[in-house]
């Protein structure tokens, strides 16, 4: 066996790797990876039953034809599914204030003194 050599980088040499890594690993293209229903159970933290009750709404992918063909999952479009909506503008509820004009106080009159409560005269 040879000797090994001991190879020291900087640390330009170093950040210039991981760009170099990081623009390759984006530039892949890689095909969405489906997952069964056990999985996506699993990675929701659910049942498998709650998968198959909510597979429409999830997105399922049926494997087949017949009265019980296979369901695959898209995590990225079940993840999509399940993200909270955003109101529309249109329905959006405003705020109590919205729409009436704001009052300004006249400064010039007096304000009547604030007493303790309990207390009277």
């Amino acid at each position: 066996m040879g000797e090994r050599t001991k190879i020291e980088l900087s640390e330009r040499s170093i950040e210039a790797i991981a760009t170099r890594v990081a623009e390759l690993l984006e530039s892949r293209s890689v095909e969405p990876r489906l997952v069964d229903a056990a999985e996506l159970a699993r990675r929701l933290g659910v049942t498998r039953s709650w998968v198959y009750e909510n597979a429409t709404k999830l997105g399922a992918i049926r494997l087949g034809s017949g009265s019980a063909p296979r369901l695959r999952f898209d995590p990225a479009k079940v993840a999509a599914a399940l993200a909270p909506e955003e109101p529309q503008a249109q329905d959006a509820v405003p705020s109590p204030s919205a729409g009436r004009p704001r009052r300004v106080m006249d400064r010039s009159v007096p304000l009547l003194p604030v007493r303790p409560r309990g207390r009277l005269g």
